[in-house]
């Protein structure tokens, strides 16, 4: 039977832990250097916490360590590789080949999807590699995933819900080129959000200050049932800078829908509990930019936001009335105190404000400067909702049965565990035998089912034996040993995969030599390019000092679909060349129509 895993991002170790009670099965963490999100280090001691705690539910703990390494990193990345192996960790997401040629322990390797895994040859190279699993870019088809499946045997990995690197993941140097901050790097600036300016060959402007690379949030809530069948493993979740509620509901929401699915498809969970919450997830009440399939079940239109790359939220309705401090909308949703809401000013620019009060009909907000008669008001933060989740509980729990049997020498204690483990424990002692056999029965059984703030929730109490009298004061003491004991029993019984020999080198067939795009910055990678066989490897973006006609994104996104003007439809008449312009640096755009994807080429940056 095939067994499926929700990961999730963990922020640091409350998140992690955050995304185990609300139903992940593996949590992706960064550590205290090397993440690809800078602004999300973790300490060893945090990681080895969350990693005891994942633990006694079989849920996963990977670490990332999936930045582009100088020279002069190498040894501390290894030496961290070799600290979160010995805390624990079950895997390392790396994006840099060094990897391949350092000094490792024994711990499983899954390549990022920074390594630009688009096609089946991509994959099985990192697959003859050993690698054991693949992470999937974003922009694939269902059809592209299919290919890859049958075409190789690694565990795959793919992207479910959140934001979308609008170029193909490691093949973006745009923060690089127009800011120094390399995205490869983990300090990517996203220049992709920014405001652009389209102009023609002759250069006449056909768009000014528009959003024109930023795109909507993926959701593939609806398709999980096909990438599973596609024979994908993990179904990743993105955000790792988002906030605990953004966390809470999102992970909620998708195990939800995989417990749905587990009832009809042959499939488990890899993670062991039972899920207890009180609230009902709902993602489109949190942050998000719209949502989109992108490009999962084809190439399509309005996958991006123009006007926009913040979190506009839900429609509300349009305002039919302002008097002084209020005003009033006309549509079924209705305003709370508190609610964040925004709207488009007359120049089109997103203007946010905070409601102060509702009185029936009458919105009060903070600010109603720019609000017209027929403004849209959008809600993009929606108190009462927050307010719940934050309120709310959410926990995983273990079920235990329990068999008591009293002895001569004592009490003799067995747990039962739905997946199959048992064990026991025994209490040594010459107790009384009971004057009241039924109540110490009931006594017994009602001190043992408490489990108090644990991971744990006692099903069943059966009692055995000749029944002596004990204290509830050493009953309780007997609980507690027996909670602590099962507790340590699954940490220690849990048995982490190890990588299957050593990194190995393919031999490359077809030789071509090795563009920047290899992402080469050091001497290992280099060094293991040149054993599969490579000649010329040219060094990375992040080493070179000129990107005059450096291909700045390629993506599968293209700006003359989203247009209307796309070249494989003839009807379509649309200007010629086209550039990007962005605080003065001019981008050339290139259409490879045959493969469907566009290109930023960078060109210069105009002085003035």
């Amino acid at each position: 039977m095939k067994k499926i895993e929700l990961l999730a991002p963990a922020k640091n170790e409350v998140y992690g832990k955050a995304a185990i009670d609300c139903g992940a099965d593996a949590v992706y963490i960064g550590a205290s250097r090397f993440g690809a999100r800078y602004a999300a280090g973790n300490s060893t001691d945090d990681i080895a916490s969350l990693v005891s705690y994942a633990h006694q539910f079989d849920a996963k703990v990977y670490v990332t360590l999936n930045t582009l390494l100088f020279d002069n990193e190498l040894s501390e990345a290894e030496r961290l590789a070799w600290e979160v192996w010995e805390a624990g960790a079950d895997a390392l997401i790396v994006q840099d080949m060094a990897f391949c040629r350092m000094n490792l322990p024994p711990i499983v390797l899954h390549a990022s999807t920074q390594t630009a895994n688009l096609t089946p040859e991509r994959v099985r190279f990192l697959q003859d590699c050993g690698f054991q699993r693949v992470i999937l870019e974003r922009a694939l088809s269902l059809q592209q995933i299919q290919d890859i499946r049958k075409s190789t045997e690694v565990e795959l990995e793919s992207f479910i819900h959140g934001a979308i690197c609008v170029s193909y993941s490691g093949q973006c140097y745009l923060s690089h080129i127009v800011a120094g901050r390399s995205g490869n790097r983990g300090v990517c600036s996203q220049p992709c959000r920014s405001t652009y300016n389209l102009y023609d060959g002759e250069g006449n402007i056909l768009l000014r200050n528009k959003h024109l690379l930023s795109v909507r949030d993926l959701a593939l809530g609806t398709h999980l049932s096909e990438l599973i069948q596609a024979g994908v493993t993990s179904l990743k979740i993105e955000g790792r800078l988002k906030d605990l509620n953004y966390l809470r509901n999102v992970v909620s929401y998708y195990d939800g829908l995989l417990n749905e699915l587990t009832s009809s498809e042959d499939f488990v969970r890899t993670s062991q509990g039972r899920i207890i919450r009180d609230f009902i997830p709902l993602p489109e009440r949190s942050f998000n930019r719209s949502f989109t399939p992108y490009f999962f079940d084809g190439k399509k239109r309005k996958v991006a936001s123009f006007d926009t790359a913040k979190a506009t939220g839900t429609i509300i309705g349009d305002v039919i009335e302002i008097l002084g401090p209020y005003f009033v909308i006309r549509g079924e949703k209705k305003l709370n105190n508190g609610d964040g809401i925004c709207f488009f000013n007359e120049q089109g620019d997103l203007i946010g404000t905070q409601v102060n009060r509702v009185e029936g009909e009458r919105v009060y907000p903070r600010d109603m400067r720019s609000i017209r008669l027929g403004t849209v008001i959008y809600r993009n933060f929606d108190k009462q909702f927050s307010d719940q989740l934050s309120r709310s509980v959410s926990q995983r729990v273990l079920d235990l049965d329990l068999q008591i049997e009293f002895k001569s020498q004592g009490l003799s204690v067995m747990f039962f565990l739905p997946q199959g483990d048992c064990g026991s424990l025994f209490f040594e002692g010459n107790f009384e035998k009971a004057k009241n056999p039924d109540r110490a029965v009931e006594t017994v059984e009602e001190q043992f089912k408490k489990s108090g703030n644990t991971s744990f929730r006692i099903s069943k109490v059966t009692v055995l034996g000749e029944v002596a009298f004990l204290p509830i004061s050493l009953l309780n003491a007997f609980r507690r040993q027996l909670l602590e004991y099962v507790e340590h029993y699954l940490q220690t019984r849990y048995v982490r995969m190890v990588r299957r020999g050593l990194m190995r080198t393919p031999c490359v067939k077809d030789l071509e030599n090795l563009t920047y795009k290899a992402n080469v910055i050091n001497h290992l990678a280099k060094q293991f390019y040149e054993e599969c066989g490579y000649g010329f490897i040219e060094e990375g973006v992040e080493l070179k000092n000129r990107f005059y006609g450096i291909e700045a994104m390629r993506s599968k996104y293209c700006l003359r679909n989203e247009l209307g003007i796309c070249l494989k439809q003839k009807t379509n008449k649309g200007p010629g060349k086209l550039y990007l312009e962005n605080n003065h640096n001019i981008f050339e755009l290139q259409f490879d129509c045959n493969r469907c994807e566009m290109i930023l080429l960078y060109r210069e940056r105009i002085c003035k």
